[in-house]
């Protein structure tokens, strides 16, 4: 009954990540059709951001002008494609959240099914290793978000 229950639960679990994901996909679809507009009805446009005024510089004494020379100073150049596409994906920290909590969950049960009289079956041990590698691989894809979205919103 436990068995039943446990793959129950890691049935359902994965249903849900895969509608997730389809809902996901539905609405990238949707969003890249031609009469799409670019923002959907429910988001607010931002407001223009307004360059602001610099601050006037004090002339340097003569002291510090022969000490620090001229340097050009970097404009930092704009994020890449692939930069700008991961800061968009806004579904990587939950949905990595979510696989490790499954994950857990699993290995809990797997833990507890080693103290039954009965053997688990040795397609459940395989299961749980591949939940726990795909919730390394969407934690690291979560963190490379946030580094997206950081980078993206330092240079705009």
């Amino acid at each position: 009954m436990a068995y039943l229950l446990v793959m129950g639960g890691l049935a359902l679990s994965v249903f849900f990540t895969l509608g997730w994901c389809l809902v996901c996909a539905t609405r990238w679809l949707v969003g890249r059709l031609p009469g799409a507009g670019g923002q959907s009805p429910g988001r607010a446009r931002r407001a223009p951001t307004r360059p602001r005024a610099k601050p006037r510089a004090k002339p340097p004494s003569k002291s510090q002008s022969t000490a620090r020379k001229a340097t050009p100073a970097k404009t930092p150049s704009e994020p890449w494609g692939l930069t700008q596409w991961l800061a968009r994906q806004r579904s990587l920290l939950p949905l990595g959240l979510l696989m490790l909590l499954l994950y857990g969950g699993s290995r809990l049960a797997e833990y507890g099914m080693a103290f039954r009289p009965q053997a688990a079956p040795g397609a459940y041990h395989g299961l749980v290793s591949t939940l726990g590698w795909v919730a390394a691989v969407l934690l690291i894809l979560a963190c490379m978000n946030l580094l997206a979205v950081w980078r993206c919103r330092r240079q705009g």
